[in-house]
């Protein structure tokens, strides 16, 4: 067996035979490495017969908690400290705790074979108990069933947000009135009679007539599911059989607003003021509404009225509550009669 090698260097054998002392951080992850580390060193024969001058390696290292060292591997064969920890790792390998130690967990094996290892200080109960609470099966249940809370509310009020828009959608739509339009369901628009209307037909310069007269209307408000306030409602009477173009005529107003039925047909009668004004009796309008106006007991042969109709159109104008801009309706008549009558033995011109 070789002798024991001589250091030439006293400082340079105390320092292989010196323990270097690492700082261990409370990572997990480094400390459960180490642990399996400790495992499979302690399986290996320590002790390692020295041939030849080779190196003996003498593999032992101590379980290490938060707080630990690591012994270095004594190089350059044997010395009496060397041989005093490997009679000391021997007699561990060899004892009873360490053939109970596959039984136990690393934790507990850590504490018993070396339990002035084990730290209790504050920080590292605060680590276990925050590593605890990470991987205990309630945590996480209490922070899926919170997840799940969370999410059921969002759908919760995702789903009264719906129905509040739901119903104001449906309030808007049962609320808003309809525009109310002509109808001709019980009787269709016509011009009256009036008496002392005030006719006048003159050929003299200007040539004009005027004449007062009245408006039979009905206006339809049931499309709205409210009744309809209606305001500024105004007629317009045109003549269309003249000329191609319409040709304004007469005027009649309702004064103040009105509420229009939504269950039944709402009549109405508007007073009309005709007046045209033109240069010459020979003027196509004035000529037809002569006509038109004239008298009827002169104008009836073997018991037949003999005058011609009118066409005209009426424009119907106003305002509703709740509804933006003016409104417009219209509708024309044919075979219209003149809502006046010229004296007998007037001048037919």
């Amino acid at each position: 067996m070789p002798a024991p090698t001589n250091y030439d260097n006293e400082e340079e054998g105390h320092e292989l035979r010196s323990t270097h002392y690492h700082h261990i951080s409370n990572n997990r992850t480094i400390l459960s490495d180490l642990k399996n580390r400790t495992r499979s060193a302690m399986t290996v024969t320590v002790k390692t017969a020295i041939l030849n001058n080779t190196l003996s390696l003498t593999a032992t290292t101590s379980p290490l908690n938060s707080i630990g060292v690591r012994y270095t591997t004594l190089l350059h064969g044997n010395t009496p400290d060397g041989n005093k920890l490997d009679n000391a790792v021997n007699n561990e390998i060899h004892s009873p705790a360490f053939n109970e130690k596959g039984n136990r967990t690393a934790d507990e094996d850590d504490s018993f074979i070396h339990p002035e290892l084990v730290d209790t200080s504050a920080s590292h109960s605060r680590l276990q108990a925050n590593n605890n609470n990470s991987s205990d099966p309630k945590s996480m249940k209490d922070k899926l069933s919170g997840f799940k809370n969370s999410k059921n509310r969002w759908k919760v009020g995702s789903i009264i947000a719906f129905v509040c828009l739901a119903c104001i959608g449906a309030a808007i739509y049962f609320v808003i009135p309809r525009q109310p339009f002509i109808s001709f369901e019980s009787r269709p628009p016509s011009l009256i009679r009036i008496e002392n209307n005030n006719l006048i037909f003159s050929a003299r310069n200007p040539t004009n007539f005027s004449f007062d007269a009245g408006l039979d209307i009905t206006i339809d408000g049931r499309p709205s599911y409210l009744p309809t306030r209606i305001s500024n409602f105004k007629a317009i009477i045109s003549d269309l059989g003249a000329t191609n173009d319409p040709i304004r005529l007469a005027t009649g107003s309702i004064a103040k607003s009105f509420t229009a039925s939504n269950r039944n047909l709402n009549p109405l009668t508007l007073d009309l003021h005709f007046e045209y004004t033109t240069k010459l009796p020979s003027d196509l309008v004035w000529q037809t509404w002569r006509k038109a106006c004239g008298n009827i007991q002169e104008s009836t042969i073997n018991g037949t009225i003999t005058r011609p109709s009118v066409q005209v159109l009426i424009l119907i104008e106003f305002n509703v509550l709740g509804m933006i801009g003016t409104k417009f309706d219209s509708t024309q008549l044919t075979n219209v009669g003149c809502p006046a009558e010229l004296p007998a033995g007037a001048p037919s011109f």
